[in-house]
């Protein structure tokens, strides 16, 4: 009789599992979407987190990079100061010369009689080698004006372009610019090579400005003026002949800057140099007719249809 009871105790147990099998066998298609709904929102969970990871490691690189970029910015701006405090005392020691030299002049000025200066011993305290000091200083006063800056519209107006004048006589302001250090740190590494901040400014001052300025102190001068050296006419006619090629805009060629370095050619270095200075938005390179141009931009904007 137990057996008999525990056999149907067993059947109950097996039918009771049956029926939650088909229980959960008629629910499946619901715990089915409920299931993928959570794995859907654990899924979206996840892809926020990494999100958010991921904007806060961008956050913080910028951070770096603002904080870095400060403390360079710091260090441009305190090597500018050193400078600028370098030039002032400069200025402020010449200006001291300057004053001395001046009060010389008049502590040593000397006396004129019927249009001839007069003897040693009329000098008023002044000996000969007090003259001697005050003539080398005035000469060193004179040497240290510097040469004069004009514009082109200016030069041409002016009766200066009647004159014959020294080499680098003139300096043109509309070609006065250099590389600023914000500039330099914007070029390439694998364009700047080993060169300096120096050495792109000393070559700008040195070969590129000083080719502008030649030819445009001798390009509106007019023809008999230049007949008096036959380099200068040379390069006058030239000058003139190149004009159509780019009117309007004031230009140089390749072969301006090889004679400049009194070369026959332009070298790999000279051009990387150029190329330097046109990626700072100094110079625009435009070939016509099979000559390369180098175009002044670095005041005006280029258009490139011309």
């Amino acid at each position: 009789m137990e057996k008999i009871y525990e056999d149907l105790s067993s059947i109950e147990a097996k039918i009771n599992k049956l029926n939650d099998f088909i229980s959960l066998s008629l629910k499946r298609d619901k715990i089915s979407n409920d299931l993928k709904k959570l794995l859907q929102q654990a899924n979206k969970v996840s892809s926020l987190m990494t999100t958010g990871h991921q904007v806060m490691q961008k956050e913080l690189n910028n951070v770096q990079a603002d904080c870095d970029d400060a403390m360079k910015r710091m260090r441009d701006h305190q090597s500018d100061m050193m400078d600028f405090i370098i030039e002032e005392k400069k200025r402020e020691l010449q200006q001291d010369t300057a004053d001395t030299d001046f009060r010389n002049l008049r502590s040593h000025r000397l006396n004129v009689k019927h249009g001839k200066p007069v003897r040693d011993r009329e000098i008023d305290g002044a000996t000969n080698s007090d003259i001697k000091l005050l003539g080398s200083s005035l000469l060193r006063l004179q040497l240290n004006q510097g040469t004069p800056k004009i514009r082109i519209s200016d030069y041409k107006n002016s009766k200066l372009v009647q004159r014959k004048l020294n080499n680098s006589a003139i300096e043109f302001s509309d070609f006065d610019v250099k590389v600023t250090k914000l500039h330099f740190q914007s070029i390439p590494k694998y364009m700047l090579g080993r060169e300096t901040h120096a050495d792109i400014n000393n070559f700008l001052k040195q070969v590129i400005i000083k080719c502008f300025n030649e030819k445009y102190e001798l390009l509106p001068k007019p023809r008999s003026v230049v007949l008096r050296n036959i380099n200068d006419l040379e390069l006058w006619k030239t000058y003139n002949d190149q004009e159509n090629l780019l009117s309007g805009y004031n230009f140089i060629t390749s072969v301006d800057v090889a004679r400049k370095l009194e070369k026959s050619i332009l070298d790999r270095k000279t051009l990387n140099r150029i190329t330097i200075l046109r990626h700072v938005g100094i110079l625009q390179e435009y070939r016509v007719n099979q000559m390369i141009c180098y175009i002044w931009v670095a005041n005006s904007r280029f258009n490139s249809d011309v």
